[in-house]
């Protein structure tokens, strides 16, 4: 049984997927069946039962594509890449991994994305006066425009800052790899018995928190608290001389994308049925919130602020609770300068010395020591 590593980096750019384990430096780059043969391998899952997906959904002969599987697996077991278990999953785990897996896919809209060619169509007009031609241009739109189609798929795999338009229809803009990453902290908090609540600042639409819920539900763990803080109204207006020298200004009148209320956020959460008593949230901006709030021991804890003055105030109220063993993801560090400076400055004054892992192009997580 064979399935992958979920702290791999991982980057999606015109139809390829490249891939890099945590531990080395080379790139590979997956394209076509390669690309899928890697989708499959969200969770345990053996050469064989690969090979009947691949099979049905490529109409090849089962025994030739059998063996370029098998192939190909090995080569990425022995690249590290994968992850290898002796154990067939029970039928609870089993349901377990197919219920995270479809929650990723949901959350980021991967069930439906020709939904967005088709609004993008409809305001576009671009299939003439012919209504005819336009109701089947709306039925085969992923075959008519593949190259937007896999744009859209591409974007959904990476953190969305890359295509505004799927914050429309998506309740998380962090990407698949993101999602994967926090999975796996989950699994070595649960395992190892990490103390601490889950806390996401930063919530946008809520999918990254909603995800952290269901993982606690899904692995029995409900009765640790999911913290959401944020202002649910925007982020304030850029004071802090890094944010000003950098020009980045994502207050609500600017950017209303990532203005979301908090009565839509806690919505969200109860369309996915993880609405409960364990859920709690902190609406105010954090240099109001955080130094007061009643939060603690943390055993991850995901920072989405994208300013300098933010992320400082977040770390700066927040990094103390985290439990040693415990994880900081940070959203922004390879998008935003400031963000990355807010981080690499609160890291060198506190002598954090744990190595900083990137996840995507953006995201970065480390492990707390002590």
């Amino acid at each position: 049984m064979y399935y992958r590593r979920k702290m791999t980096y991982t980057h999606c750019r015109d139809g390829m997927m490249f891939i890099q384990p945590a531990d080395q430096d080379k790139l590979i780059r997956l394209s076509g069946t390669a690309r899928r043969i890697w989708e499959t391998l969200d969770y345990p899952i053996s050469i064989e039962e690969t090979a009947k997906i691949m099979a049905a959904e490529y109409s090849e002969e089962i025994g030739i594509i059998t063996r370029e599987t098998a192939a190909f697996i090995t080569s990425l077991h022995q690249s590290g890449l994968l992850e290898e278990s002796d154990a067939e999953p029970s039928p609870a785990d089993r349901n377990r991994y197919r219920y995270l897996s479809l929650l990723k896919r949901s959350l980021i809209n991967l069930l439906y994305p020709e939904h967005e060619l088709r609004i993008s169509f409809l305001e576009k007009q671009n299939a003439g006066n012919n209504d005819l031609e336009r109701k089947r241009y709306m039925r085969d739109i992923r075959y008519r425009e593949p190259d937007l189609y896999q744009s859209v798929i591409d974007a959904k795999h990476n953190i969305g800052v890359s295509q505004k338009a799927i914050y429309r229809f998506s309740h998380t803009m962090i990407g698949i790899p993101a999602l994967d990453n926090l999975e796996r902290c989950a699994e070595i908090v649960f395992a190892e018995n990490i103390r601490g609540d889950f806390m996401e600042a930063g919530v946008c639409q809520g999918g990254a928190a909603i995800f952290l819920r269901a993982l606690q539900i899904a692995y029995g763990e409900e009765n640790r608290r999911l913290w959401a803080a944020d202002s649910f109204q925007g982020l304030p207006t850029s004071e802090s001389e890094p944010d000003l020298a950098a020009g980045i200004d994502l207050c609500e009148e600017k950017a209303p994308f990532v203005a979301f209320c908090l009565e839509g956020v806690r919505d969200n959460f109860s369309r996915y049925d993880l609405l409960d008593e364990k859920v709690f949230f902190l609406p105010g901006f954090f240099a109001d919130t955080l130094p007061d709030a009643p939060i603690g021991p943390l055993a991850i804890l995901r920072l989405d602020a994208d300013l300098y003055a933010s992320t400082r105030v977040a770390l700066e109220n927040l990094y103390p609770k985290v439990s040693p063993g415990g994880f900081i993801i940070v959203d922004d560090y390879g998008f935003f300068t400031v963000c990355r400076q807010a981080v690499d400055e609160y890291r060198q004054k506190q002598n954090i010395t744990e190595p900083i892992h990137f996840i995507n192009p953006s995201c970065v997580y480390w492990r707390k020591q002590t």
